[in-house]
């Protein structure tokens, strides 16, 4: 009997519901509604697909009940709700939807799962009797997970009592119960690393996700170090199913040495403790950040610095709440000092209220407005507070500024006027103190484009005058919080050409071709004894596979070079990149925090500011360089070298870091690194295996 007189006949029979099924079998034998073959074939319905070699297919009534189900075995593969089993023998009822694999495998994302058993239930879940979870394709896999029963529920959520972790077979760690999300691929579930410090025993580390569920994921880590002790770390991961919440924490205790310490050669308890949380409002409109950093000592983050270890700004306790409406936003900061070993600025807390930018009348003329007030507390680092003692002061203050700017066939003029006021509860002068000055500023610039055939050039010509004027009290009397509280007569004239060349071969959203020289005038001033002390220049050579940039700044006041940054970024092809800059910074670049603030230098003698900390000159080399071996070997080379900082050596350190893939979705990374530490132990290599996904 031919197949296709087969397949008319069954598609003749009252199946169940509307499903229609197609059967194709080779050279079957049909008798009393079933249908059999050794010879192969193929059962597909909308929602499966069944192959195998030997089939038993029944489709009749028996004692007034429908019977519809098969048998299938020899080179058997089921498939699905989008998903592939494989095995010895399948057995599944149509009716029910329901069926067992026999010594089947599947797989979900990098996931093989596999058991004696596999049943497939109804709801789209299924289970899995002495059952494995593994990562390798191979049947000696050299890493799995076992229990004696797996659920896997239709949203990819596995649930394991009685859990073993097996590494080449050998058991490492068991659960009494394990919950994972096999959705939740975002960070290595396992990883296995070796450190090995100049001067002390290799430290092994253990990494896993110990539970994963719809919206939390823990993690647990091991170190051991012989002779020295052993540590660990929890973490944990959670969000909310709307996406409004996230919770995450890192805590870490230890008794060990690390190279970098100040005693390196002796074990010390050492403790890490991390928290990051957010929120907003379902409308977005309220938002809630906070997070905390407990360390032990000041080289606890170096010891326990990584990727998947930090969370944002380290070393930072702080809060934040925004409150976003269409004529204002609102908000609270907070910052606090947990760490005996960090100086900072305190706020406890700070508030401002800022309305939203509004124009007077049709006047054009735009009014900006903030507030602010706060409770400041400046600490000094524990072991220096004697010599710098601490001061608070609550802190009131506006910001209030007038603008208008007018624009016609190219040129635009905005001037502006604005006043600051700050009251201080308490000062230098042991005694309340309020502040207040006018600011004035006035921006001329001009913007010329002209199209080439095959560049479009476009020169912005500018000038922005930047004035405050004398402050009501001297710059000594208040506290000096942070660069905010700078107040002092300024006069200052930024001219410059800006230069942008835009090639119609090569587009890129940033113009291909940047130039921009600019030269600073100060009007009324003794600092210095030239009107334009200062030239600045800004050149970028942006292309698809290369970037070429150079920042300097010429001081004509000491004839020399205060600042060079010159910079190679390139990608030479697919197996090979690298980006090299070049930092000189002289001792009349004062390190700051805004380059473009120049209170400090009205306001102290530049003898003064040599004589300080802010003179910092020298020299750097950083280098980045990237190499594909082999299609699955990667080496990368990290390197930083410093020379010319007076009184002190020069210095190298290097990286070097050689990647590749094995057995699928193991990730083996080799690391060796060069720097300088106590104890000249400046040598540390380490080597890890983590599971990624491909």
């Amino acid at each position: 009997m031919r197949a296709c007189f087969l397949l008319f006949l069954l598609l003749l029979f009252p199946l169940l519901g509307n499903q229609e099924f197609t059967v194709h079998l080779k050279d079957p034998e049909y008798q009393g509604g079933v249908v059999s073959t050794d010879q192969g074939g193929v059962i597909t319905s909308p929602e499966l697909r069944i192959q195998a070699r030997h089939i038993v297919y029944t489709n009749k009534m028996e004692k007034g009940e429908r019977v519809h189900k098969v048998v299938a075995e020899g080179d058997l593969m089921l498939e699905s709700e989008g998903r592939a089993y494989v095995g010895r023998r399948l057995e599944y009822d149509f009716i029910t939807k329901t069926g067992v694999v026999y010594e089947g495998v599947t797989a979900i994302d990098m996931w093989f799962l596999g058991g004696e058993k596999i049943r497939l239930n109804s709801d789209k879940s299924f289970y899995l009797y002495n059952a494995f979870v593994t990562t390798s394709e191979s049947k000696k896999s050299d890493w799995k997970i076992q229990s004696r029963e797996l659920k896997i529920t239709k949203d990819r959520l596995l649930a394991a009592d009685n859990v073993t972790f097996r590494f080449f077979e050998t058991p490492i760690l068991w659960l009494p119960s394990f919950k994972s999300n096999l959705k939740s691929t975002g960070d290595s579930p396992v990883r296995y690393q070796i450190d090995w410090d100049k001067g002390l025993w290799p430290k092994i580390s253990m990494r896993y996700r110990v539970y994963s569920w719809e919206q939390l994921d823990l993690f647990f880590k091991l170190n051991v170090r012989p002779s020295k002790g052993v540590g660990g770390a929890l973490e944990s991961d959670y969000r909310s199913i709307d996406k409004r919440t996230q919770f995450r924490t890192r805590s870490y205790l230890d008794h060990d040495a690390f190279y970098r310490d100040t005693s390196p050669n002796k074990a010390r308890t050492h403790y890490r403790l991390q928290g990051l949380y957010k929120a907003k409002s379902e409308d977005e409109r309220a938002q809630f950040y906070a997070t905390y950093d407990w360390l032990s000592d000041k080289n606890m983050q170096t010891d326990f610095g990584s990727e998947a270890f930090e969370l944002g700004p380290a070393k930072q306790t702080r809060m934040e709440i925004r409150n976003y409406h269409d004529w204002m936003i609102f908000g609270i900061d907070g910052k606090f000092r947990i760490n005996g070993f960090q100086g900072m600025k305190q706020e406890l807390p700070e508030s401002f209220w800022t309305p939203r930018p509004f124009e007077i009348g049709n006047s054009g003329i735009i009014s900006e407005n903030r507030f602010k007030v706060a409770y400041l507390d400046y600490v000094s680092a524990r072991d220096i507070e004697p010599a710098i003692p601490d001061f608070n002061a609550a802190r009131l203050s506006t910001h209030n500024e007038l603008y208008r700017p007018f624009s016609h066939r190219g040129f635009t003029l905005t001037p502006l006027i604005g006043a600051r006021g700050v009251f201080y509860s308490d000062s230098q002068k042991d005694r309340p103190a309020a502040l207040g000055v006018l600011i004035y500023q006035l921006l001329f610039d001009l913007t010329l484009k002209r199209n080439y055939q095959t560049v479009r050039h476009v020169l912005k010509p500018y000038i922005y005058y930047n004035g405050m004027t004398h402050p009501t009290i001297s710059p000594n009397t208040p506290f000096t919080f942070s660069i905010q509280d700078g107040f002092n007569r300024l006069n200052v004239i930024q001219s410059g050409v800006r230069n942008l060349f835009f090639f119609k071969k090569t587009p890129l959203f940033d113009p291909n071709i940047t130039v921009d020289l600019h030269a600073y005038a100060f009007l009324g001033d003794d600092t210095f004894k030239k009107t334009v002390p200062k030239l600045r220049g800004i050149f970028i050579w942006n292309f698809p596979s290369w970037k070429l940039t150079g920042r300097v700044g010429w001081n004509f006041e000491e004839q020399t070079l205060n600042y060079a940054n010159v910079g190679l970024s390139w990608t030479i092809n697919e197996n090979f990149a690298f980006k090299t800059e070049f930092r000189h910074r002289g001792r009349f670049d004062w390190r700051e925090n805004d380059p473009d603030n120049f209170i400090m230098e009205v306001t102290r003698p530049i003898s003064e500011l040599l004589n300080s900390p802010l003179s910092d000159g020298r020299n750097t080399l950083l280098s980045r360089l990237q190499i594909k071996l082999a299609p699955q070997w990667i080496a990368r080379l990290e390197s930083h070298i410093g020379w010319g900082r007076g009184g002190e050596p020069n210095y190298n350190e290097a990286k070097f870091d050689l990647l590749t893939t094995i057995s699928t979705s193991w990730r083996l990374r080799l690391s060796f690194t060069h720097a300088l530490a106590p104890d000249k132990k400046n040598d540390h290599f380490s080597s890890s295996l983590s599971l990624v996904r491909q």
